[in-house]
C-alpha cells in the first residue's frame, strides 16, 4: 500500500516544526502562554529485537515465454533494531498522562529465501534477497498510572512513512548446470507504515530517568525490486511486511 510521499513529508515537517518551536522559540510571551506540561521534552533511546514476516510467492512474466514461479521457503527471520525519539508531555489526569512526538527506527537486515520454477516446470534455481526498514512515526502515547508509584503502564500508536531498502537479490544453481539469471536489482521505496505497542515503565532506574520495556507491532508496507532487463515484464514484490518486536527504552 503506497501513499503520497509529498503529503507525508509535509505532515512530518509540520510536526517537527511544532516541536522545534515549543522548545526553541525565543519569544518568552509565547512560551509563557503554553501549558507547563508542553514545555517538557524527552529524548527516548530504544533497542531490542524483532521477528519479521515478509516475502511473497509470485509468478514473473517473461516476454515470449511462460515465465518463472518464485516460491517461498524461508520468510520469517529475526534481527536487532534501534530507535530514537523525541516526545513532548501533553495533558495529564489522575489516571494517565499523554505525550506526543516523533519516533524513528532502524530494523536491521533480514532475508527471504525461495526457489525458482523455470517455465513452471523445472526447479533449477534458488534465490535470496535482503530487506532493511527505516520507519518514522508521529506517535501518541499514554502512560497509565498504577497504585505503585514506581510502575506505570504504557500504550502508544503511530503512523508514518517506512523507507524500505530491498537489495542483495541473487540466484543460485540447484543442479550445478543451470546458469543463474539474476533478473532483479536493488530498489528503495517509501510505503505507508503503522505501529502500536504496550509496555511497563519502571521509574527512577537510572537516577531519575525511567526505563520502559514491552511489545511493539509494525506494519511496514510492501517493497519491490527493479527489473534488470526489458524481457522481464513485472517486478518481484516483497509482499506486505510485518514485524513483532520486544523493545526497551531509556528516557532522558
Amino acid at each position: 500500500m503506497f501513499f503520497n510521499k509529498n503529503k507525508c513529508w509535509q505532515f512530518l515537517l509540520f510536526v517537527l516544526t511544532g516541536i522545534h518551536a515549543s522548545i526553541a522559540l525565543p519569544n518568552p510571551n509565547f512560551l509563557s502562554s503554553l501549558p507547563s506540561s508542553l514545555k517538557q521534552g524527552h529524548v527516548i533511546i530504544q533497542f531490542g529485537g524483532y521477528w519479521s514476516s515478509q516475502g511473497q510467492a509470485q509468478h514473473i512474466n517473461i516476454q515470449d515465454l511462460v515465465g518463472d514461479e518464485f516460491t517461498l521457503t524461508k520468510h520469517k527471520r529475526s534481527n536487532g533494531l534501534v530507535g530514537l525519539g523525541y516526545f513532548l508531555d501533553g495533558q495529564e489526569t489522575s489516571f494517565f498522562r499523554m505525550s506526543y512526538g516523533i519516533n524513528a527506527f532502524y530494523l536491521a537486515k533480514t532475508g527471504v529465501v525461495g526457489d525458482v520454477i523455470q517455465e513452471n516446470l523445472f526447479t533449477n534455481l534458488s534465490y535470496h534477497y535482503n530487506l532493511r526498514h527505516y520507519p518514522v512515526y508521529a506517535i501518541a502515547k499514554s502512560t497509565i498510572k498504577t497504585k505503585f508509584p514506581k510502575y506505570a503502564l504504557t500504550l502508544d500508536a503511530g503512523i508514518g512513512p517506512n523507507f524500505i531498502k530491498a537489495d542483495g537479490f541473487k540466484e543460485h544453481s540447484l543442479d550445478g548446470i543451470t546458469i543463474p539469471d539474476n533478473i532483479f536489482s536493488s530498489h528503495s521505496s517509501t510505503t505507508f507504515s503503522a505501529t502500536a505497542g504496550f509496555g511497563v515503565r519502571i521509574n527512577q532506574v537510572f537516577g531519575q530517568a525511567p526505563l520502559e520495556c514491552g511489545y511493539r507491532f509494525f506494519y511496514l508496507g510492501q517493497g519491490s525490486f527493479n527489473k534488470a532487463n526489458n524481457q522481464v515484464l513485472n517486478r518481484l514484490k516483497t509482499g506486505s511486511n510485518y514485524a513483532n518486536a520486544i523493545i526497551c527504552s531509556m528516557i532522558i
